[in-house]
């Protein structure tokens, strides 16, 4: 049997963590891939992986093994695309995660724009507001609005994350508007749990740096539901841009100091560090960072 495909096996089913869902992300049976398994420590004559009802651990061949495995096969990659990349055009599945609010916004772009351009690339999306282990769950890029911190993935700025404060006019007709950040501690505040430190939001005034600590009634981890509330006039919410442009438009929302939040974060595509980025990976990420510099 190939000996590269029983690597890739491999390699596969410790990224995944279990024979089921390596076979599920590979396209092919648990059986098959149990049986390249099987095959490749054969071959090996060594056990390479404890296989338990539970859990699945490499052993200590396998923790070695493992690495040796990786890099052989992004070689290959990388021989092979030097070879294609200029005449073949990019293909295969991309498995994508990002933000529900963030995709509904740039849908047209994102979607309709990318699959018209490369139609040969399918893409599998995932749209969740969690923050997802990319390299455990199998995720070629994520779509995130922060301020990266894992050292363990690229990450490519597409454009920076303009944050605003917001709140309903029926609201500010009841509780006044905040001339200043420290007036929030007054205020009911529409907390979004998904940020790193939720109970705290961030302003430059004048170029001072100011945090503040904000409590309210409602905590929740969708920033649409927390734009929602803030429409119903349920309190003063911070959140993208994007995602309030249409309320601002029509006065649903009202801007509150405006152009002091300032959280640091930008739109960022993150994917995982390796000698070999996917061609389909790079198109998404190019096309992306030129959509979103276009607006």
């Amino acid at each position: 049997m190939d000996r590269l495909l029983l690597m890739e096996a491999f390699v596969r089913v410790v990224e995944a963590g279990s024979f089921s869902e390596a076979a599920r992300r590979w396209g092919r049976s648990k059986a098959a891939v149990s049986k390249y398994i099987s095959a490749l420590e054969a071959h090996l004559g060594v056990e390479l992986l404890h296989r338990t009802t539970r859990a699945l651990r490499l052993t200590e061949a396998g923790a070695r093994y493992h690495p040796k495995c990786v890099a052989m096969l992004e070689t290959l990659e990388v021989m092979e695309a030097d070879l294609r990349q200029d005449h073949v055009a990019p293909r295969g599945v991309l498995r994508i995660t990002a933000p529900p609010g963030f995709v509904q916004r740039y849908q047209a772009m994102m979607l309709s724009q990318f699959t018209a351009r490369y139609p040969q690339i399918e893409l599998d999306l995932y749209l969740t507001y969690r923050r997802v282990d990319i390299i455990n769950e199998g995720f070629d890029v994520a779509i995130r609005v922060t301020n990266p911190k894992d050292s363990s993935l690229m990450a490519r700025r597409l454009a920076p994350a303009d944050m605003c404060m917001v709140a309903a006019p029926s609201y500010l007709a009841l509780a006044g508007t905040p001339a200043r950040p420290e007036d929030l501690r007054d205020h009911a505040c529409l907390i979004d749990t998904n940020f790193r430190q939720p109970g705290t939001w961030r302003f430059n005034v004048d170029g001072r740096q100011v945090s503040v600590p904000v409590t309210g009634p409602i905590k929740i981890n969708s920033p649409t539901v927390v734009r929602d509330l803030a429409i119903s006039g349920h309190g003063v919410a911070v959140v993208s841009r994007f995602l309030v442009a249409d309320a601002l438009a029509t006065g649903r929302l009202i801007s509150i100091l405006d152009g002091t939040v300032d959280f640091g974060w930008s739109v960022y595509a993150l994917y995982p560090k390796r000698q070999y980025v996917a061609g389909r990976v790079r198109a998404f990420v190019d096309h992306m960072a030129a959509g979103l510099r276009q607006g």
